[in-house]
């Protein structure tokens, strides 16, 4: 479902800070980003799962309070900057289409019935048959649609009780994402089980640095590019990267291990030498390893695509990028001498999965 729900990017360059990435596997899951009253439509009408992300003009406050009032909290309970214009997109999947009516449906009726006598009913200028209230003179809106076995709850928050304006974004993000969800497989419960974990053999050609599998959905998995930045913070300067290298496949491993699949090895040049131009503050490469750049940082996290990837121990000071074929790869350690052994190993790892 995330590389089928919309990034900041995706709307407006603006949008260049990550909130929040949540998958939701039951209703009772939603708590952090739809109001308490939504869970029982939800489960009335059988949900299946669904994803919710959120974006903002202005990187958050680590130190932001947290409302648990059980209202809407489309950002994960973080008060986000007032000054700041940011929104959430939440896509839940339903058996069928007339489950996914009834749910949009109920689930406007419940977020609004939590301030009956604040709220007013609106509608959108372009997306008419989405169901939308604001509370005036608070700089909010949101807005629920109906499309065919998948709901899409909107909420955007601006500095000023604009009207317009908030129509006009909410209406920019259908815009986007009613197109994704055209492409998205929708999945019964049985058939969730029967994914292929590991499509096009990503993971079997990532060094797993963790002495065992951590099957979380942002820690060791594969994703298209769109569904990996989702969990970058500051994606701003990646995605014109990934998108340019025709990067279509990302996976992920825990204790910081990496691999990007490019369009084709020239593709994967130019990706490698954009990564590491990103990366400064170079390190001794390992002299027996062709094309790797090693780079020293207090913060991995932050030097690796945009920060926020929670596979990376943030102890660890050297990552090194390797570039092997099609594929680009990191790794990273708190010792040098480790980060290079680990390269070379993510090396001979991609040399050797040629024929799968």
């Amino acid at each position: 479902m995330a590389d089928h729900t919309v990034i900041g990017a995706d709307v407006d360059p603006m949008f260049a800070h990550t909130v929040l990435s949540r998958e939701l596997a039951y209703a009772s899951g939603t708590s952090m980003v739809l109001a308490d009253p939504v869970q029982p439509v939800l489960e009335q009408n059988q949900m299946v799962y669904g994803y919710s992300t959120a974006a903002s003009t202005e990187a958050q406050n680590k130190m932001s309070g947290f409302e648990l009032s059980g209202n809407f909290q489309p950002f994960g309970g973080v008060v986000v900057d007032p000054a700041a214009t940011s929104f959430n997109v939440t896509v839940i999947q339903f058996p069928d289409q007339q489950h996914a009516q009834a749910a949009g449906e109920g689930m406007e009726a419940a977020d609004f019935d939590v301030a009956p006598e604040q709220n007013a009913h609106i509608t959108l200028d372009q997306t008419i048959d989405a169901k939308a209230h604001w509370r005036p003179g608070v700089p909010s809106l949101a807005a629920t649609l109906s499309d065919g076995r998948y709901v899409i709850s909107v909420f955007v928050q601006m500095p000023t009780a604009d009207l317009n304006g908030l129509r006009s974004l909410a209406d920019k993000i259908f815009a986007v994402q009613l197109p994704l969800l055209d492409r998205a497989p929708g999945l019964s419960n049985a058939e969730m089980f029967r994914l292929d974990y590991d499509p096009d053999a990503m993971l079997r050609r990532t060094l797993h640095p963790a002495p065992y599998l951590n099957l979380e959905s942002d820690i060791e998995i594969t994703h298209t590019a769109r569904g990996y930045l989702h969990n970058v913070e500051a994606p701003e300067a990646w995605k014109p990267l990934l998108d340019a290298n025709g990067v279509d496949r990302v996976s992920t491993a825990a204790d910081g291990g990496l691999l990007f699949r490019a369009r084709d090895a020239n593709a994967a040049l130019a990706l490698w030498s954009g990564i590491t131009t990103l990366t400064p503050n170079s390190a001794e490469s390992p002299g027996t390893v062709p094309d790797t750049d090693c780079t020293r940082t207090t913060n991995p996290g932050n030097n690796f695509p945009g920060g926020g990837y929670s596979a990376w121990n943030h102890k660890d000071k050297y990552i090194c990028t390797v570039r092997y074929h099609r594929y680009v790869a990191q790794v990273a350690s708190d010792q040098l001498v480790d980060a290079q052994q680990k390269a070379a190993a993510q090396y001979a790892l991609l040399a050797n999965s040629q024929g799968f």
